[in-house]
């Protein structure tokens, strides 16, 4: 609720959190570009540019999204903002040693995260009428799409390592593309939305523990150890995601016009 009250410098804000977005949608892509000029005979190396090119463009929308003005752009900046800080945090557990590159990392999600606060930036993005009648949302919709929509971004950049990565198995590919069809399908509200996010979330625990990675030498800060406590905490956000939304679907599926 602290965060949800007026706070000034609204435009000086989203500035920084775009500078920060443009940042990481530029540097993820041109490492995809330089992994896959990689030497032929470093096949491990030039398999890693898959996953840094579905990053790039994951900052990349959010950058884009949240300039353009899209009522749901700073729900889904503020999501990778928390996996950033998620990330460096269990970095910082397992390494137990603080690392320049993971605190940069970890601040400058942070500062994401915090700058879109505020009840400024949320009269930008969240009030706008014209999609609420769209959608035909009260208040409380409007909150259970928020959470849902931050909760299911911040899982995504963990959804893409498992996805894209060298690893054995393509059930990744299956649980990402169900992530990204349950975010649309929320946003449309759609049933059919919560239901993927919350298959995608029981999913994911099987897939990491099941599956092992390779090529993970190319990112020494990449332990199994971390991937694991990051797929388990994107299983619970995938999960918290749903969760908005199932006491609404049970009570319409057990309503007596339904029945009839």
């Amino acid at each position: 609720m602290l965060l949800d009250k007026p706070f000034g410098l609204a435009g000086e804000r989203k500035a920084c959190a775009l500078v920060c977005l443009s940042f990481y949608a530029s540097f993820f892509g041109l490492l995809a570009l330089l992994l896959n000029n990689a030497p032929p005979d470093q096949p491990e190396v030039r398999a890693w540019w898959p996953c840094f090119a579905a990053l790039g463009a994951c900052y990349g929308l959010a950058f884009f999204s949240l300039g353009a003005g899209w009522f749901w752009a700073r729900w889904f900046a503020i999501g990778l903002g928390y996996s950033g800080v998620t990330l460096a945090g269990w970095t910082i557990f397992t390494q137990k040693s603080i690392d320049p590159v993971i605190a940069f990392y970890g601040v400058t999600h942070g500062i994401i995260a915090l700058f879109l606060q505020g009840q400024k930036l949320t009269e930008e993005f969240d009030s706008k009428p014209a999609w609420r009648q769209a959608l035909g949302l009260d208040e409380k919709s409007v909150l259970r799409v928020r959470q849902s929509v931050t909760r299911a971004a911040a899982s995504l950049p963990t959804l893409i390592l498992m996805a894209l990565a060298p690893r054995q198995g393509q059930e990744g590919l299956l649980i990402a593309s169900l992530a990204v069809v349950g975010l649309f399908g929320v946003l449309r509200l759609r049933t059919f939305g919560v239901i993927a996010l919350l298959g995608a979330g029981v999913l994911v625990p099987w897939s990491v523990f099941t599956h092992s990675y390779q090529g993970l030498a190319v990112s020494p800060m990449l332990s199994a150890s971390l991937v694991q406590l990051m797929g388990l905490s994107a299983a619970a956000l995938l999960v918290a995601s749903a969760a908005p939304f199932l006491g609404p679907v049970v009570r319409f599926l057990r309503s007596p016009a339904r029945i009839d």
